[in-house]
């Protein structure tokens, strides 16, 4: 069996030095990373890297470059497993071992890790909003998804911070025990995936572009599939709340609400059992998206160019998803209390 560390990258290369750095600390497992056409010189500093580069030139969104990960995976060898992060995490130390660890001692095919992102550390730590753009002006009312001032990482004070993260949330880390749950997906900033995982889930859905809301639509499909998965909370990572993946791109579009998830599925409930209701809308005729799992990638760039050339770009509702709640903000804290 071999581990793959993999993550995937679209500019704002400060949070994939960090990112890349964490993922050393751990044992040395392989390290991949699908580039999806960054700009700012990622490409030429990850060459220079001792890691396994994929570049995609352009971005071809998160699911297809997943999709791409799940390939190289599982090519030669279904005994493999894959940890993906993403790239605007630092890890703890130990946490991709205690994930390996966890996943070898229970039987769900995919293990999550936990993740604290940078509104609720801050919450607990206020004193370290020093190490951010916004400093003692963050809101945590604003910019939760947006690439704007607040929660961005000063880069000349960034190790130093990493360091005082790491003090505080090393001493509270949870025992190595996973935890069993039945959403069948979990999503913070990493996780592990056991080839019968995929073999079941199959492919992420590729029309999902750039992003989105493809999380929510793994969730149902895992849980219409009765999927499994497990929790280790001994397993942690820090996220800066979305930094890479939404860097660049218009309209900030909230992850919650998408037109494509909500044709596909109905709502966020579970109200519709199969994809579309059993009907595809016209507007979506040749997208092989009609089933639940997708057995073959067949067409899946061409689907991608044709969202990238189609103005698709989904819609947003600016009251919800863009406020974070006092009762979602003590939840929060309460995680490294």
């Amino acid at each position: 069996m071999k581990v793959i560390v993999g993550f995937i990258t679209f500019n704002c290369l400060k949070y994939t030095k960090l990112c890349l750095k964490s993922i050393k600390c751990s044992s040395p497992y392989e390290i991949l990373i699908v580039d999806n056409g960054s700009t700012d010189g990622t490409v030429e500093w990850l060459r220079t890297q001792d890691v396994t580069l994929i570049e995609n030139g352009q971005n071809l969104g998160v699911p297809y470059a997943s999709n791409t990960m799940y390939d190289y995976t599982w090519k030669n060898d279904d005994s493999n497993v894959l940890i993906v992060i993403s790239n605007d995490n630092v890890l703890l130390p130990s946490s991709i071992d205690n994930l390996v660890k966890s996943a070898e001692s229970c039987a769900a095919s995919v293990v999550s890790g936990d993740t604290i992102n940078s509104p609720t550390y801050l919450v607990r730590y206020p004193e370290d909003r020093k190490f951010f753009v916004g400093g003692e002006n963050i809101s945590l009312s604003n910019e939760r998804w947006s690439s704007g001032s607040h929660y961005n990482l000063i880069e000349e004070t960034a190790d130093e911070f990493v360091s005082v993260m790491y003090d505080r949330l090393i001493p509270v880390l949870a025992p190595l025990y996973p935890i069993g749950t039945n959403w069948g997906f979990f999503v913070p900033g990493h996780r592990l995936y056991k080839k019968s995982y995929f073999d079941v889930m199959g492919y992420w859905d590729a029309n999902f572009y750039p992003l989105y809301s493809c999380d929510f639509d793994y969730t149902k499909r895992a849980k219409l599939l009765s999927m499994e998965c497990d929790v280790a909370f001994s397993s942690l990572s820090f996220e800066f709340w979305s930094r890479c993946l939404y860097e660049g791109l218009e309209p900030i579009v909230d992850i919650r609400r998408d037109d494509y998830y909500m044709d596909k599925w109905g709502s966020l409930e579970d109200d519709w059992q199969v994809p579309f209701n059993g009907v595809f809308p016209d507007k979506y005729v040749g997208y092989d998206t009609s089933k639940i799992k997708i057995d073959s990638r067949i067409g899946e760039l061409d689907r991608v160019k044709a969202l990238m050339t189609s103005g698709f770009k989904g819609s947003c509702n600016p009251s919800v998803g863009n406020i974070i709640s006092e009762s979602e903000v003590e939840k929060g804290s309460k995680l490294i209390s």
